[in-house]
């Protein structure tokens, strides 16, 4: 199917308050009685009060949307961030007449494959107000243990902020997913085009002091179609949805407090990790073509906001990142996040930093590439007290990363610990038991080396 016969099936959502537009989104009709499905923050948002959303139709792509109908929102799901919507009766009260809109047939999202051809539909919030097509390319999969091993389908298509909740169809012109945006400011007029998104200064805070990351200017993932099942079923029947974990706004605690989560330190494995890993390693041959990590916590609320950001050679991988994600986890337990699948991936150091409402928890690193195979690293303690706790973090990383070294197994005195790092540059912080800094430095592993701490 063409993406011309697409057109009329996607629309434009517009969130109204006071008789004024103060959001725009994109949608798909995809049934005869007007369910269109869409994100739910385009939907439902949580940051604004809305008092109606508008559907506004394309009559032709070369002229802007026409508003047009009124809708309600029938089954939303904020860990999905998808939602579907039912138009009701056009702008007059007259009731929506069955098939006015022709609707796009949903397909099987796990149907499709690396390198099969995409069409992607929405009302961009940059380049005009008319619908834009652009067309690209399965790239990949990531996968979390919420949502399984295709929670995204990544693409290489430039997908614009006001495309959020529209269409991504296949060559048959099946929607197999939603283009789905993380982050949106406060003011949601406005796609954000940067924010804090990892600890850059290594304080361990994400604030306005660590360096602004640019988001918001284009998006690659797209939400399987077969994640929406269930709503759309609800949406068909008109029976409650329930949500991933059973959340609802209304039941996030808006009290949550970061400082009692907790996560463990990542393992890093090739593979998915279900229910545990069976290695952690610093280093992964040539021909990887996916890093996965698990890790456990505890402390967590369902419906708080949570990042998992993976970067080589210190730049992030938007493609294979988790940002603005809902926890739906519960309060204790392991957690898994893949990168989408390479041919093969990008050699480097590959670091994954985790945090939760904008507050950094733990990062880790490990190594992709020959060129990267690991050496000896012998750190001697020259100090006169034992250490009890050893940070090294590759320099290009923002953070600090899990301790090497604590107290139940300190380095004593004239004692060396021998670790394989892979080739790079390193910070390194050791303490003594009183947690007083006792070194602090940096060494270079480009062959086997010996480093002297303290003394």
């Amino acid at each position: 199917m063409s993406p011309s016969a697409l057109v009329q099936s996607v629309v434009q959502i517009r969130l109204e308050t006071g008789g004024e537009t103060v959001a725009i989104g994109s949608g798909s009709v995809i049934s005869d009685d007007g369910l269109v499905l869409t994100n739910a923050h385009v939907a439902d948002p949580r940051d604004i009060s809305i008092d109606s959303l508008t559907v506004a139709t394309t009559t032709s792509a070369d002229l802007p949307p026409e508003p047009q109908w009124l809708a309600e929102v029938v089954a939303a799901d904020h860990v999905l961030d998808l939602a579907v919507i039912r138009i009701t009766e056009d702008l007059a009260g007259w009731p929506y007449p069955p098939g006015h809109i022709p609707p796009v047939e949903v397909g099987d999202s796990d149907s499709v494959e690396i390198g099969d051809d995409l069409y992607i539909l929405g009302y961009p919030a940059i380049g005009g107000d008319t619908i834009t097509f652009t067309r690209g390319l399965v790239a990949g999969f990531t996968g979390d243990s919420q949502l399984g091993t295709r929670a995204w389908i990544k693409t290489d298509a430039a997908i614009s902020g006001g495309n959020s909740g529209g269409l991504a169809a296949n060559a048959a012109g099946q929607l197999i997913g939603v283009p789905t945006i993380a982050g949106v400011g406060e003011d949601q007029e406005e796609i954000v085009d940067c924010r804090p998104v990892r600890d850059t200064n290594r304080d361990g805070v994400i604030d306005d002091n660590d360096d602004c990351v640019p988001l918001g200017g284009f998006l690659n993932g797209l939400r399987p179609s077969n994640l929406a099942r269930d709503l759309i079923a609800a949406a068909e029947s008109s029976t409650p949805y329930e949500p991933i974990g059973g959340l609802t706004v209304e039941e996030v605690d808006p009290a949550f407090d970061v400082s009692g989560a907790y996560f463990g330190a990542p393992f890093f494995t090739d593979s998915e990790p279900e229910p545990s890993p069976e290695f952690d390693s610093v280093w992964f041959p040539s021909d990887t073509r996916k890093l996965c990590a698990w890790w456990e916590f505890e402390g967590m609320t369902d419906g708080v906001e949570w990042d998992a950001i993976w970067a080589v050679g210190g730049d992030i991988r938007y493609a294979d990142s988790f940002i603005g994600e809902t926890w739906s986890a519960g309060e204790a337990g392991s957690m898994w996040v893949c990168t989408a699948e390479h041919d093969p991936l990008p050699e480097g150091i590959w670091d994954l930093a985790l945090s939760v409402e904008g507050e950094w928890l733990i990062g880790s690193y490990t190594s992709v590439g020959d060129a990267y195979l690991p050496y000896e690293v012998g750190l001697r303690n020259r100090a006169l007290e034992e250490i009890c706790w050893l940070w090294i973090s590759p320099q290009l990383t923002p953070f600090h990363g899990p301790a090497w070294v604590v107290p139940e197994e300190p380095i004593r005195v004239g004692q060396t610990l021998y670790l394989e790092l892979p080739p790079t540059s390193y910070d390194v912080l050791a303490q003594n038991c009183s947690d007083k800094d006792i070194h602090s430095g940096s060494f270079v592993v480009d062959g086997d080396v010996d480093v002297d701490l303290g003394g």
